[in-house]
């Protein structure tokens, strides 16, 4: 492989990057490189250290479980005490994750019913379903990525509203809220485009 181009270096993945991503430590990943694990169409060494193409990572290592479906899998219905629920939160979460993950992790309680976790490369959001007060309870969990979607709270086509939610978890929550009635939300889909007469941030 050779590169040409700054686009060239922006479609690789650097050493880092493929640890961070795969949750491969960064020396297994640099031994790979240097043993000739990853052919030459797939690997090269510059003066700032080794680029990856994702399919020579994803040949090597497979493709690892998204943080956000890892972390639901493990605290899908959690319930944590208010009085110490980030100290609590984090040991719990942090003593899940692997050394790669823990080591650049930061928890903050953006609200009562939002706990987020931020990693190196994303940023998860915990939500919380419980009105008692005194408890966390974790109904979901959801990375931060602007979502778009359709509105038409009266059920109209010339009555189309376009909507943007941080995450897919608050979107389809938007979208379940017309259950039952006239009007309809659904995702953005480059398929289906619709004219709008306003916008709802």
């Amino acid at each position: 492989m050779e590169i040409t181009s700054i686009q060239d270096v922006s479609k690789l993945l650097s050493t880092a990057e493929v640890s961070e991503q795969f949750e491969i430590a960064t020396t297994n990943v640099f031994t790979a490189c240097i043993n000739h694990r990853l052919t030459e169409d797939e690997a090269v060494e510059t003066a700032v250290g080794w680029f990856i193409t994702r399919e020579g990572a994803e040949r090597l290592w497979k493709p690892r479980q998204r943080i956000e479906d890892f972390l639901q899998e493990k605290f899908m219905g959690q319930t944590w005490p208010r009085d110490n629920l980030l100290q609590l939160a984090t040991k719990e979460v942090r003593s899940v994750l692997t050394a790669e993950r823990k080591r650049k992790c930061r928890f903050e309680l953006l609200d009562k019913d939002r706990l987020q976790v931020e990693f190196k490369d994303k940023r998860v959001i915990f939500y919380n379903d419980s009105t008692d007060g005194h408890s966390f309870h974790v109904c979901g969990v959801s990375p931060v990525q602007e979502t778009t979607i359709y509105t038409s709270p009266r059920g109209r086509e010339d009555e189309v509203f376009r909507e943007s939610y941080s995450t897919p978890y608050e979107a389809q929550k938007r979208i379940d809220s017309f259950h039952g009635s006239d009007g309809w939300a659904k995702l953005a889909d480059d398929n289906q485009l619709y004219s709008t007469i306003g916008e709802k941030v």
